[in-house]
């Protein structure tokens, strides 16, 4: 059984290492695509490539919201370099969680084109150990309740007939959508916030890429969760960055539960520790600057565009 694991990334050195090295467990091959990493992703990806590790990274980037074509390239390159039985999409936060035979053995039983993994959530709380920097053994608590929020696996040969959708969430084989089956015995566990200033981290380049890729990304609703923390932190900054419950969140039973996941990926040999609040600072001006000379460059390659921004500029209204 061979499965390929295909993952976008940026900026992701606090959890990147931990996610090859348990997500390898399952995997003959991790394929990523960097969107412009500006931290030490990159130097950990490679170094984990000259440990013997099987993955490789591509590069493009991206300021804008792209995921669809994103995905779809993404099954195609898996497909076509090699020759997986299965194509497993997860984004970096996500872990699996197999027991009994494992994953391959619930694959190598799936009659299906295509199947669902569903994701756990855990969070970040008080309760969390800084000093750990293995995140899934960090963050032990997980919510009750299994949101029906699904990641897909599709099974490889389709090449370019296959888009896969926004977020991972489903496919279609030329232009018509593959069924949604379940798999039993596997799930995702999903570690999506680390901290408060990790939130605010992507909330701010997850919304401005939406933003950016223009009004009909945003009518269609893409990452629409990070809409609301980006405007409370744009225009209520306190209520955000002066709250101790949300930088770091209380243990709360009633709607969290204990339960650590079964790490496989063994001791961390390139990770340090960073402070997370000068992390999103870095981040978020990395990618305002990469917003900045992808509008310069506009403007320079396109005379059209230029008179267009002068127009805008030049535009008077009276106020009071």
């Amino acid at each position: 059984m061979r499965i390929v694991i295909a993952s976008r990334i940026l900026n992701e050195e606090d959890i990147v290492e931990a996610f090859v090295r348990h997500n390898a467990a399952f995997a003959a091959h991790l394929l990523f695509l960097d969107n412009g990493s500006t931290d030490r992703t990159l130097a950990i990806l490679r170094a984990l490539r000259d440990e013997g590790l099987p993955l490789s990274v591509f590069q493009a980037r991206a300021v804008g919201f792209d995921e669809a074509r994103v995905n779809s390239w993404l099954y195609e390159t898996a497909d076509g370099l090699h020759r997986p039985d299965w194509v497993a999409f997860l984004d970096v936060d996500e872990f699996i969680v197999a027991g009994g035979d494992g994953l391959a053995a619930s694959l190598a039983g799936a009659r299906a084109p295509a199947v669902m993994l569903p994701l756990v959530h855990y969070f970040d709380t008080m309760d969390d150990d800084p000093a750990e920097l293995v995140i899934p053994r960090r963050m032990r608590w997980r919510a009750r309740e299994i949101p029906l929020v699904p990641k897909v696996f599709v099974r490889g040969g389709f090449g370019a007939r296959c888009a896969v959708a926004p977020g991972n969430h489903g496919a279609s084989v030329d232009g018509v959508a593959l069924p949604q089956f379940s798999l039993a015995g596997a799930a995702l566990a999903h570690f999506p916030r680390r901290s408060g200033w990790h939130d605010l981290q992507k909330s701010g380049i997850g919304w401005l890429k939406v933003l950016a890729a223009g009004g009909l990304a945003e009518q269609a609703g893409y990452s629409a969760h990070y809409r609301v923390p980006f405007e409370r932190l744009r225009d209520a900054p306190a209520s955000l960055l002066r709250e101790p419950a949300y930088l770091a969140q209380p243990v709360d039973p009633v709607r969290m539960v204990c339960d650590p996941i079964d790490y496989r990926g063994g001791e961390l040999r390139h990770t340090a520790p960073s402070d997370p609040a000068m992390r999103a600072l870095a981040a978020a001006l990395h990618h305002a600057e990469a917003l900045a000379r992808a509008h310069g460059r506009l403007l320079d390659e396109s005379a059209e565009a230029r008179g267009l921004v002068a127009r805008w500029n030049g535009e008077r209204g009276f106020l009071f």
